[in-house]
């Protein structure tokens, strides 16, 4: 089941492309029917942060993030628990049932705005990301493979699935996140539409201002790294095998090892002519 709280923004993103437009009709008729606790709230949530918008600075579109299809590497498990002190706080953990793990990426006309929801609500935290000091943004699609065996009768599918990788570095500030096909549209559309944005490179490559983020702040690179060694292991496994069966029957460097299990087995302690005396 679609996650809500994508839901909702999804549907402020709809009403941001009416105001461009001047047609409100249809997304009028459609509140009328669709307006729920949670929509409100979220209303009431972005009035709250546009004190923090710079003067004139314009509001785009949202780009909502969950645990159920974005990354929780920070946000779920034990990096996901918080404790919800003030009353707006505790309110949004009763109508959505999370801490930490829906966030949401705010594009304006002037930089990106990170929001950890109940980070917000409980001491007005939020991250900032001008444009004009982003070199390029790494924007590349992954393809998925897997095997449906729910949609056969008999045996499985191939199928293929696919999700994006969103990385930049603004300033000393650095932004990585996994995206869904829904998600990386949102993108695509917000980076066609913001002139600030037109004027960045997007790449399929890691970009960061010091060799060191580099290495250690390159989430790509470090999954590349942990892919290798778990390849790695499992050949290293796979050849310790092969080499266990060929000594089973008597090859390989490891056939010694089978002939003193075998001496051992014949051996008892009385007839032993290499038994310990104590």
């Amino acid at each position: 089941m679609r996650n809500p709280f994508k839901k909702t923004f999804w549907r402020l993103n709809t009403e941001l492309a009416a105001e461009e437009s001047g047609d409100f009709s249809t997304q009028r008729k459609s509140q009328l029917f669709e307006q729920t606790k949670m929509y409100i709230f979220l209303q009431d949530f972005l009035k709250k942060i546009t004190p923090y918008l710079e003067e004139g600075e314009v509001i785009q579109g949202y780009l909502p993030l969950t645990n159920q299809e974005n990354t929780a590497v920070m946000t779920g498990g034990v990096m996901g628990m918080n404790y919800a002190r003030q009353p707006e706080a505790r309110d949004y953990v009763e109508k959505f049932h999370d801490v930490r793990g829906n966030r949401l990426l705010i594009f304006t006309d002037r930089r990106m705005l990170f929001v950890v929801i109940i980070e917000f609500l409980e001491e007005r935290l939020f991250y900032s990301y001008p444009y004009d000091v982003i070199k390029s943004i790494m924007f590349k699609k992954h393809k998925i493979g897997f095997f449906d065996w729910s949609a056969a009768t008999i045996g499985a599918i191939r199928k293929q699935t696919y999700y994006y990788t969103l990385d930049f570095q603004s300033g000393e500030r650095i932004f990585t996140e996994m995206l869904s096909e829904e998600d990386a549209q949102i993108l695509k559309r917000q980076l066609a539409a913001i002139p600030a944005l037109q004027k960045i490179l997007v790449s399929e490559k890691v970009q960061r201002n010091s060799k060191f983020d580099l290495f250690f702040s390159n989430a790509t690179f470090q999954m590349r790294v942990l892919y290798g060694l778990s390849i790695l292991t499992l050949l290293v496994l796979i050849v310790y095998l092969v080499l266990i069966v060929l000594g089973a029957f008597g090859w390989g460097p490891q056939k010694e090892l089978f002939s003193v299990m075998h001496f051992m087995n014949l051996c008892s302690f009385d007839t032993c002519p290499y038994r310990i005396i104590m």
